[in-house]
């Protein structure tokens, strides 16, 4: 049988990362009580380190509860100035709807607001399976309705609120912006998609392509998928499947980062490209050689370097009128023509 380092041509690291990673049982074999306590249990600061990289240290990080209209949700407010008006992204984890908390994407929020100068409010949305579909997507459009509300008084400009999320967090974050559509608020400035989960059929080719690709495979989402969904019925719903909605116009302007070794990129490469055609400005990079979750990895995956710095330039040119959203510093990016 083929390796994976041959059959995907990964570099040195990321063999190493996906050894790593693979050392315990796979996930769709675990209990989602037994996968969490896999992912979220603390680490030696020097394994965090090796994987994720540096903690940066900011001026003001703090906890605190919103109430939704499923009770108290935990957030996270990440404050990389003391200055007032600061743009305001409220980030929505990653773990495919099951796992992942505050402290999973602890250095990954760090990292944003460090680079960007943006407040950040990470959100510890409830989780499948207990409280499936559509309570996790609620819990994250009442926490992003809280902070338009409250942006005075966190310190953010209310005209520069934002959405962001990693895979399973990228899909709670295009449905936010489907929601906030339809629903008349709160208005969003952009939303920046990495590696999103967007169609709950999972019938793209990548899907098949990448069906064992290091870090995410085909396996593990169909677990994800049947332990959100709490009917099949719900997996057709556009805030399920973003990618099933019939019309996407009207949306906040969106950067779209997919990457090569990755069963879901096919289902973001199509999503940028229909917001494209429904005039939704949305700047499409794909990165060569990496796999799902890289920004996670930056000592072990190459391309993170630039994908930071491609997150940063696009946080920066949405608050600065001398700067227009679809110039990137990366020449992998992909804007529509003029």
């Amino acid at each position: 049988m083929q390796s994976l380092a041959k059959k995907y041509q990964l570099d040195w690291k990321i063999q190493i990362l996906d050894r790593l990673l693979n050392r315990s049982q796979s996930i769709e074999l675990l209990s989602p009580e037994a996968l969490r306590q896999r992912n979220e249990t603390t680490r030696p600061a020097v394994i965090n380190w090796l994987k994720h990289g540096r903690k940066r240290k900011l001026p003001k990080i703090s906890n605190q509860w919103v109430v939704g209209r499923h009770g108290k949700i935990p957030i996270r407010l990440y404050s990389p100035s003391l200055n007032p008006h600061l743009p305001c992204i409220v980030f929505f984890h990653g773990g495919g709807w099951v796992t992942g908390n505050l402290d999973t994407h602890d250095a990954f929020c760090r990292q944003i607001a460090y680079q960007s100068g943006a407040l950040i409010l990470s959100v510890a949305y409830r989780l499948a399976p207990k409280f499936p579909y559509p309570t996790p997507l609620e819990d994250c459009y009442d926490v992003t309705q809280w902070a338009a509300q409250n942006a005075e008084a966190l310190g953010a400009a209310p005209q520069q609120l934002m959405v962001m999320g990693d895979s399973a967090g990228g899909n709670l974050a295009a449905a936010v912006c489907l929601m906030a559509r339809d629903l008349n608020g709160p208005t969003l400035q952009r939303q920046i998609l990495l590696y999103p989960a967007l169609d709950g059929t999972l019938n793209h080719p990548s899907m098949d392509q990448y069906a064992d690709a290091p870090v995410l495979t085909k396996p593990a989402m169909e677990h994800f998928v049947n332990q959100y969904a709490k009917l099949p019925a719900d997996i057709q719903s556009p805030y399920f499947s973003p990618l099933l909605a019939e019309d996407l116009s009207q949306l906040p302007p969106a950067l779209m980062i997919t990457v090569a070794y990755d069963p879901l990129r096919d289902e973001g490469q199509a999503y940028g490209q229909r917001l494209q055609q429904a005039s939704v400005p949305t700047q499409i990079t794909d990165y060569p050689g990496m796999v799902h979750g890289f920004l996670s990895f930056p000592r072990f995956c190459s391309g993170a370097k630039l994908a930071w710095a491609e997150i940063t330039q696009y946080l920066q040119a949405a608050v600065s009128p001398n700067c227009s959203p679809t110039e990137s510093l990366n020449p992998l990016a992909k804007s529509p023509p003029d």
